[in-house]
């Protein structure tokens, strides 16, 4: 899997580009920095050729930009999000968005996705994961082929995992998602925010459970 990480800019999330068949950007960060955002990836892949964007939760970090990315792709690329996570996204809600003086995007979520969908991404197929804990509409997506999981905001390297004291947080879902997590065979790891793992994952993924069953 060829997959290249634009890592978060003050409140960001981290941006992915998975090359291949099915080239693919996950999270779009806040669209604060999207026109640095667009011009680093335009050096991996002519975004006019992305296919999909998807969005691992509804928050505005993750989800702000997403406008400006898809406009880039001339308007084709399907964007993609959990069927709780879409209704917020498609109102353009957002307090956060407020605080930081912007605005919220509204788009239209082409493909509502849930618990168990396959999706091509890249040249790989990625189950779906509905992980609630952070946000009800929380996603993360796992290739058997690989070992790789996209763990948008639910766990993150060096054993931490996503807050859940925010509008929709729940932390005994949040634990419960990094239980089930922990029964994955993980070796790349590619987090929301903070550094990606590639190789070991399971180690991190170890420190994650032992962190949340701790606190919770």
């Amino acid at each position: 899997m060829e997959i290249h990480c634009i890592y978060g800019r003050d409140w960001d999330s981290n941006v992915y580009i998975i090359l291949g068949e099915k080239p693919t950007i996950i999270d779009a960060g806040t669209g604060l920095h999207s026109r640095e955002v667009i011009n680093k990836i335009n050096e991996f892949i002519d975004l006019k050729k992305i296919t999909q964007i998807i969005l691992t939760h509804e928050h505005f970090d993750h989800c702000g930009g997403v406008k400006h990315l898809f406009d880039a792709t001339d308007s084709k690329a399907k964007i993609m999000a959990h069927i709780d996570a879409s209704k917020k996204i498609e109102q353009g809600e957002s307090h956060f968005a407020r605080m930081l003086g912007s605005t919220m995007p509204k788009i239209q979520i082409d493909v509502k996705v849930k618990e168990g969908d396959a999706i091509k991404i890249g040249d790989e197929t990625f189950t779906v994961l509905h992980t609630p804990g952070h946000t009800p509409g929380c996603i993360c997506l796992y290739s058997e082929k690989s070992k790789s999981l996209i763990s948008g905001d639910t766990i993150f390297s060096n054993g931490s995992f996503g807050r859940y004291d925010l509008p929709g947080g729940n932390p005994d879902h949040l634990r419960e998602s990094i239980e089930r997590l922990s029964k994955f065979d993980i070796e790349h790891l590619y987090p929301g925010h903070e550094t990606i793992v590639e190789g070991n994952g399971n180690k991190h993924m170890a420190m994650t459970l032992k962190n949340i069953q701790y606190l919770i």
